[in-house]
């Protein structure tokens, strides 16, 4: 009997937090290989017609993630993902924001602390993501850049590629 998949978004704006939690169809290691390893991060991680590009991944405490989403027309969009902690399997926890392709920050946009949560239970793993914001405006304004549905269609790749004949290992 398979359970029914967990799937919510919530915005809790007097918080100024983002809460995901997803649930897949799939055991942890393939589900925690696609949020840490690179060659299966860069497959899901941009919302179509996006591309991700992985620039450098260091998955460690301390460690930098690096990269840009590329759009059809060129256009780049550089990111980065600072990890404060990282507890195999379990939850990895970050400061991740929009810099140039230096890798300096870019102070017009907002910062957002990430705590990224995994567990399995039966097969099944779900990922509880928290996301915080230091004022309500920098919540608002990646609300407002559309951060739920590029998210959420990140998500549903992920989703794709886990339920492929060739999941991630």
């Amino acid at each position: 009997m398979t359970k029914e998949a967990i799937s919510n978004f919530i915005v809790k704006k007097e918080d100024r937090t983002i809460i995901v939690e997803r649930s897949f169809n799939a055991p942890l290691d393939p589900v925690w290989a696609a949020w840490t390893e690179a060659d299966i991060l860069c497959q899901w991680w941009a919302p179509k017609p996006y591309e991700c590009v992985i620039t450098g991944l260091d998955f460690r405490e301390g460690g930098r993630w690096s990269y840009y989403m590329q759009g059809p027309e060129g256009d780049r969009h550089h990111c980065f993902f600072d990890y404060t902690a990282v507890k195999p399997k379990t939850l990895f926890s970050g400061n991740d924001g929009f810099c140039d392709e230096r890798g300096v920050i870019n102070t017009d946009m907002p910062r957002m602390k990430w705590t990224s949560s995994f567990s399995e239970s039966d097969g099944r793993t779900v990922v509880e993501i928290r996301i915080d914001f230091d004022s309500a405006e920098d919540l608002e304004k990646i609300i407002t850049m559309g951060f739920k549905e590029g998210f959420t269609m990140g998500l549903d790749q992920l989703e794709q590629l886990l339920s492929g004949p060739s999941t991630a290992q």
